[in-house]
């Protein structure tokens, strides 16, 4: 009978292992480049919370989500650059404060929708339909 239950939780732990992921996976997926130097775009979901006011716990849920970075510039001589060029566009020069997202463990996404969300990546409960270990 032992046998019989060892056996029977040892596929069960497999089977939750092989649709889970660790959080240094998930992470190191964000932030690699796909072949073109472009983001790579994942599916995921988290929890929300705001420390001052206590306040939070919905879980939120993006598809086609990106992380925000800076990614490969289009060549200026190809096809695609030239036909949507405008001398009208002038580049603001804007100063930005450093996120600290090392510190705060925070990321940047883009939505499909191209809305920009932070969040605090210890609440990320799935990335691309695999459970989130921490």
């Amino acid at each position: 009978m032992p046998v019989l239950f060892y056996n029977l939780l040892l596929s069960q732990i497999r089977g939750m292992v092989e649709e889970s992921i660790y959080i240094n996976e998930v992470l190191e997926t964000m932030r690699t480049p796909n072949y073109e130097g472009r983001a790579v775009t994942f599916d995921i979901s988290w929890r929300t919370y705001n420390r001052h006011s206590k306040t939070g716990g919905k879980h939120k849920y993006a598809e086609n989500a990106k992380l925000v970075m800076q990614e490969k510039q289009i060549d200026p001589h190809s096809v695609f650059a030239l036909k949507n060029f405008k001398t009208s566009e002038k580049k603001k020069e804007v100063i930005k404060k450093n996120p600290n997202h090392y510190e705060h463990k925070t990321r940047n996404i883009r939505l499909e929708s191209g809305e920009v969300k932070k969040i605090h990546y210890r609440y990320i409960e799935t990335f691309n339909g695999k459970k989130v270990l921490y």
